[in-house]
Order: C-alpha cells, then structure tokens, then sequence
C-alpha cells in the first residue's frame, strides 16, 4: 500500500510538471478533452469541460450540462459582493460607550478573527476603555478568532460563540493560552503595521475586564453623552482576495448572507441566464422537470439539509464561464482588475501552493479550485497571446481527485499553448491585515 501511495504522489507531482511544460496541442481542446479521459479512465459522463474563447464562443464537449460547483462558488460569491457593496466597500462597526458600559452595532464583517479581536483591544484601551460593566452587542456582531486559521471550517456563529469569544478575550486578568497567542500576534506583525494601527506591543499595557455580557438588538444606551467609535475594515476586496486564495468557507458563507442570501443570488442569476441565454431550459442538459438552470445554497459552495437529504450548489460549465467573464468585465470596467479577488497560480500559495506554479505559467492564469466528497473542479480565466479565455472543469467523482486535478492542470496548460502561449499581467502579492486604521 505504501508503495502504491508514493507511486500516486509520483504520477500526480510528473503530472504538473507536465501540465507546467507540454507543447502547445496539435488537436482541438474537445478532442484534447477527450483524449485525456481515455488516459485516465475517466467515464466523460461523470466530467464537464467548457471554455469561451478570445472571440466569446462557448466551446467543449458538453457545456450544458448540470454540474456540482462546489467552492468554484467563491468565483460568484466575488462577483455578488462586487455587484452588490462594489469592491471598495468597509464594514463599520459601531461602539457605544457611557463610561461604563459598552454596546456594539455590527455590519456582518466576516473576519472578526483574533488578529482583530487583539487589535480591538488596544484600540479600546487606546481610547481609555479599560472596564466595561456591561457589554452588549446585536447580531450582526459575529466573532470566530480561528477566521484566518482554519480556512475549510464549517463553523456556524452563534449569539452563544460570540458570547464566549467576547468573554474570554475581553478579560484579560485570566489569559493564559491566549497570552501566549498575543505575544506571537505581536512577533509576526510587521513593524509598520503596529505603529500605523497603535496596537500595544507590551502584554503588560493591556487592561481590560468586562462584567455582564449579552445580545441586544437594539442599543440599550441613552444616546446623551455617549461617545461613539467605528472600527472600519479593508476593502471588501482585500476579504474576497484571501476568501479565494485560502478557500475560505466562513469569510465566503458571511459575505453570502450580507449580499442576501439564497433569494439575492437566485433572483441575479435567473436575470443573467435570461439575458446572456434565453430559453435556457431548452438546451440544458440532465436537469429534472421544474428544476432551476442554477441554485446556490451556500456561498461557499458546502452542502447544506434541505431536510430531505443534502443539497449542493448546481449549474452548468456554460453559465459558469459566462460569470466569471461577468466577474472580469465588471471589474475592467471600473478600471481594475480580477486578480485583486481571484488567486493567481505562482504567486499566490493556498489552495495552488502545489499546483500550476511554474515561472511559465505565473501571472498568466486567475482561477478557483474546489473539492467536496464528490465534486473536484477548477474555474477562471487565462491569459494568453491570442486573448483572455475563460474555462471550467467539474468532475463528478468519489475517492482519490488526483486524476481529475491532472487534467484540469494538463488543460489549462494546453489552453494557453493553444491560444499562443501565456501573455503575463501585472501582479504583486500585497500584505493583508483585518482592520484599516484605529478606532476612529
């Protein structure tokens, strides 16, 4: 057994490196496709293959079929939130403080992690808050310290988690663990972060007790001399960046109930099948009788109950495609560009630290993986000579994905060798850091 893994691990890296280095394909990308499956003894009833080419025709061997998106769903949950806040948009937190008690007012910021929970909490002994009697907040106030550490988490926030997180980093007199966690918080920032934000760098400096905690929604404070605070976050489009590069599930599930939920996508996306394809239902392929072209339940791309069983996200490589060139065009048209929210393969690690990360192929491709129990699939858009293609890969599949990561590697290679080679964009790595500036 040990030596067949290690054969697998051999076959999937030789297969990268193939993927990174073939020539350009001497066949159609169809009939490339369709090779492919005979290499791997993959049944193409089980895969979808679709590509818009540089001229905008939709191509490969079955478009319309009805695919599992899994975490490719990010890739619209992006253009939703650019859609719906544009991408310049910052969550503001409130702060109400009498002196003595304190009430917070959220806005849904997905990353109230503990990088920002410790921020927070030399912002408000900053501005003299040091005990607070009773603190209350409303439930657009969500916290998960883990946020930015544990990227497939299915975590839930809850009035009851928020309560425990508030409790445990707001008394500061009983940190033990999380003592150890802010000394760590204080090496790995960078220096300039520190001073530009006032964050407190001694444990020693860092006062602060809280009393009774609880939820209310409205605020419980008479607004006679209060004094208010905002905590602002980056650009949305610093969170969609790290929600594609990581795959992060709960930055993503948070962004897709500020933007609406399940009616906001449905509603947007039957107006866009509508206007790029109209009488879809006559050409899709495999749907049931009455059954939506498209449905995204989580903006993720996790399963959900529906209470008969489990449901997952659904579309078509043809809709799909035609999001992510959406995603592309809207952001063109306010003069940016896709890899501010889309991870690009040899520069971004995450979920390509081990994948499409030669020098020939980086800075040439903006893309999404995702990987449920059944599903493996790759979407985005390369860059090549002969112009911007966009693509999508669902495998359908049980078990070991490594076959289908070949391919969909093997592909997006091929894709570019047969559109004239790679043609690199401007693209630098920048720094992340979950608030803007202090309390103001």
């Amino acid at each position: 057994m040990l030596n067949l893994r290690c054969l697998l691990k051999n076959t999937l890296i030789l297969g990268a490196i193939s993927a990174n280095t073939m020539a350009a394909p001497t066949v159609d990308m169809t009939e490339r496709w369709n090779d492919l499956m005979g290499d791997f003894n993959m049944d193409p009833q089980y895969h979808g293959f679709c590509y818009l080419d540089p001229s905008g025709e939709l191509k490969g061997p079955n478009p319309h079929r009805r695919i599992r998106l899994a975490s490719t769903t990010k890739l619209v949950t992006a253009l939703m939130a650019i859609e719906k806040l544009g991408p310049d948009y910052e969550y503001t937190t409130k702060f109400y403080w009498n002196g003595k008690d304190l009430h917070i007012k959220g806005d849904q910021d997905p990353v109230l992690s503990m990088r920002k929970l410790f921020f927070l909490i030399s912002q408000l002994n900053n501005v003299g808050i040091t005990k607070i009697e009773n603190l209350t907040f409303d439930g657009n106030f969500k916290v998960f310290s883990k946020v930015e550490s544990v990227a497939m988490s299915e975590f839930k926030p809850s009035i009851k988690s928020t309560k425990k997180y508030l409790k445990d980093y707001f008394t500061v007199s009983e940190w033990n663990i999380i003592a150890k966690l802010y000394k760590n918080f204080i090496k790995s920032t960078p220096k300039e972060v520190i001073d530009d934000l006032q964050i407190r760098t001694d444990i020693s400096d860092i006062k602060l007790e809280v009393g009774n905690i609880s939820n209310a929604e409205e605020n419980p404070l008479k607004e006679k001399d209060l004094q208010t605070y905002e905590m602002v976050s980056p650009k949305i489009a610093k969170y969609l960046k790290v929600m594609n590069v990581a795959s992060n599930n709960y930055i993503a599930d948070q962004v897709f109930e500020k933007i609406g939920g399940k009616a906001a996508y449905h509603e947007y996306i039957q107006n866009f099948i509508k206007e790029k394809f109209g009488n879809y239902t006559a050409i899709r392929k495999e749907f049931s009788k009455g059954e939506h072209s498209t449905y995204i339940y989580t903006g993720s791309g996790l399963n959900v109950g529906n209470g008969k069983g489990r449901v997952d996200n659904y579309s078509t490589c043809a809709i799909m495609v035609n999001l992510v060139k959406e995603l592309d065009t809207k952001l063109e048209d306010i003069q940016r560009g896709m890899q501010e929210v889309v991870a690009v393969p040899g520069v971004d690690k995450g979920t390509f630290r081990r994948r499409l990360n030669s020098p020939r192929l980086a800075k040439s491709i903006l893309a999404k993986t995702g990987t449920l129990m059944h599903t493996s699939t790759l979407a985005g858009k390369v860059s090549a000579q002969d112009g911007d293609v966009y693509f999508g890969m669902f495998h359908q599949m049980r078990g070991w994905k490594g076959n289908a990561k070949m391919v969909q590697n093997q592909i997006v290679s091929d894709l570019i060798d047969f559109h004239g080679g790679t043609k690199k964009f401007e693209y630098k790595k920048e720094r992340f850091f979950p608030a803007k500036g202090p309390l103001k």
